[in-house]
Protein backbone atom coordinates (compact mmCIF):
# COMPACT_ATOMS: atom_id res chain seq x y z
CA UNK A 1 0.00 0.00 0.00
CA UNK A 2 1.43 3.36 -0.95
CA UNK A 3 0.93 6.63 0.84
CA UNK A 4 -1.58 8.88 -0.82
CA UNK A 5 -0.08 12.32 -1.25
CA UNK A 6 -1.88 15.30 -2.66
CA UNK A 7 -0.32 18.61 -3.45
CA UNK A 8 -2.10 21.47 -1.74
CA UNK A 9 -1.43 24.90 -0.34
CA UNK A 10 -1.54 25.66 3.34
CA UNK A 11 -4.38 28.01 4.21
CA UNK A 12 -2.23 29.70 6.84
CA UNK A 13 1.13 30.16 5.11
CA UNK A 14 0.30 29.66 1.45
CA UNK A 15 3.26 27.29 1.09
CA UNK A 16 3.00 24.03 -0.83
CA UNK A 17 2.28 20.97 1.31
CA UNK A 18 3.28 17.77 -0.47
CA UNK A 19 3.59 14.89 2.01
CA UNK A 20 3.54 13.92 5.69
CA UNK A 21 6.77 13.51 7.62
CA UNK A 22 8.06 9.98 8.03
CA UNK A 23 8.93 8.01 11.13
CA UNK A 24 12.62 8.87 11.05
CA UNK A 25 11.99 12.61 10.85
CA UNK A 26 9.36 12.37 13.59
CA UNK A 27 11.90 10.58 15.80
CA UNK A 28 14.39 13.40 15.21
CA UNK A 29 11.79 16.00 16.22
CA UNK A 30 10.98 14.02 19.37
CA UNK A 31 14.66 13.76 20.26
CA UNK A 32 15.17 17.50 19.87
CA UNK A 33 12.12 18.19 22.04
CA UNK A 34 13.34 15.73 24.68
CA UNK A 35 10.36 13.39 24.32
CA UNK A 36 10.87 9.73 25.22
CA UNK A 37 8.59 6.78 24.57
CA UNK A 38 7.39 4.97 27.68
CA UNK A 39 7.98 1.26 28.16
CA UNK A 40 4.28 0.52 27.64
CA UNK A 41 4.30 2.48 24.37
CA UNK A 42 7.41 0.65 23.12
CA UNK A 43 5.90 -2.76 23.89
CA UNK A 44 2.61 -1.85 22.20
CA UNK A 45 4.40 -0.45 19.14
CA UNK A 46 6.53 -3.58 18.75
CA UNK A 47 3.48 -5.84 19.17
CA UNK A 48 1.45 -3.97 16.55
CA UNK A 49 4.36 -3.81 14.10
CA UNK A 50 4.98 -7.55 14.53
CA UNK A 51 1.33 -8.25 13.74
CA UNK A 52 1.77 -6.41 10.44
CA UNK A 53 -0.37 -3.34 11.09
CA UNK A 54 0.51 -0.19 9.18
CA UNK A 55 -0.97 3.21 8.50
CA UNK A 56 -4.51 3.90 9.64
CA UNK A 57 -4.98 0.47 11.23
CA UNK A 58 -1.81 0.97 13.32
CA UNK A 59 -2.87 4.45 14.41
CA UNK A 60 -6.40 3.35 15.34
CA UNK A 61 -5.03 0.54 17.54
CA UNK A 62 -2.72 3.02 19.30
CA UNK A 63 -5.66 5.34 19.95
CA UNK A 64 -7.78 2.46 21.29
CA UNK A 65 -5.02 1.37 23.67
CA UNK A 66 -4.52 4.77 25.27
CA UNK A 67 -8.05 6.20 25.05
CA UNK A 68 -9.51 6.98 28.45
CA UNK A 69 -13.13 6.39 29.28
Amino acid sequence: MTKETKTARSAVTGKVVTHPIGGKKAAKFAQVEGLKMSTASKVLSQKLAASGLKGDAYRSEIVKAFKKG
